[in-house]
């Protein structure tokens, strides 16, 4: 292996570090994303169904 292929070898390393590393933050970037997207709504209204409420006891 000549010293040109060494170099070559480096930067094609650094090269798919620098890749894999941007991909890695892009799906952070997703997730936060879509966290941010969900919190933005507000939260839908809510009716309990009532047959599963206890009785009062007041009398």
């Amino acid at each position: 292996m000549s010293a040109l292929d060494s170099v070559r070898d480096k930067i094609n390393d650094g090269l798919r570090d620098a890749i894999a590393g941007v991909r890695e933050q892009l799906a952070r970037v997703e997730l936060w994303a879509a966290a941010l997207e969900g919190f933005s709504e507000p939260v839908p209204g809510y009716e309990p169904d009532r047959r599963h409420v206890l009785p009062s006891n007041r009398g």
